[in-house]
């Protein structure tokens, strides 16, 4: 389409209609992302915008992870912002899950009427917390390298026990459903009951994360220098006079 020139009119009729024949939502949710895509100002949203900015919200709450990649800047697209006019909780609902924690959703719910804050969108609350306590996990391993269990037990608000047996295997449980979902690489330390992160998708990349990254590159710098510096020393202390006698 680009190269033939297609205008963003003619494109949305060929998404909607390639959505409307679409098999499984994985495939629906692409496509109308791409239609949502089209509207490039705040004038060109017309009410079939809205619906399918609508649309392609709800389906990026009911599915974080299967387009994690294609729905990472959907808060920026303008028809999905166009939704803060016309469905303001939507909106809300969808930034808990690009960028918040599970206590945020919690307090989400719990400000807009309970459960029926989810299920008037087509949702199901235990699915909603299920994918948030893995989001809220990989939200937790983007900014630890290394990761206590009670750390993670509180972060996802998992039933505490005496039994310390059972609480580590539900948090193990959890890490291994975050690793499953390919949102996140980890190894589990039982002995030390730590989690091991070695590699983490990042839901939310601006300023602050920018920030973190800097932090990282120096102290990565510093340790490199560091074994350089080492290694030039003991290279001069094997040539040194004294070394070869």
């Amino acid at each position: 389409m680009d190269e033939w020139k297609i205008a963003p009119s003619q494109r949305r009729q060929v998404y909607k209609t390639a959505s409307l024949a679409a098999k499984g939502p994985t495939a629906k949710q692409r496509l109308t992302l791409l239609l949502v895509q089209t509207y490039t100002t705040s004038k060109e949203v017309d009410a079939a915008g809205l619906a399918s900015a609508r649309e392609a919200a709800i389906g990026a709450v009911r599915d974080p992870v299967s387009l994690f990649v294609e729905q990472r800047n959907i808060l920026q697209l303008v028809a999905v912002q166009a939704l803060q006019k016309s469905d303001a909780p939507l909106l809300a609902l969808l930034t808990v899950f690009q960028e918040g924690k599970l206590q945020e959703y919690y307090d989400f719910v719990k400000a807009n009427g309970g459960d029926a804050a989810v299920t008037k969108f087509g949702l199901d609350p235990t699915t909603c917390v299920k994918q948030m306590r893995i989001l809220s996990l990989c939200s937790l391993a983007a900014e630890h390298e290394e990761i206590p269990y009670a750390v993670v037990a509180k972060t996802l608000q998992l039933d505490s026990s005496s039994d310390s047996a059972i609480s580590s295997k539900v948090v193990e449980q959890w890490v291994i459903a975050a690793v499953s979902s390919g949102l996140l690489s980890a190894k589990m330390d039982q002995l030390q009951e730590k989690v091991m992160v070695e590699r983490c998708v990042v839901r939310k990349f601006d300023m602050e994360q920018w920030k973190v990254l800097q932090a990282r590159l120096k102290t990565w710098k510093q340790n490199v220098g560091g074994i350089l510096d080492a290694y030039k020393q003991s290279q001069a202390s094997l040539a040194s006079p004294a070394a070869a006698n």
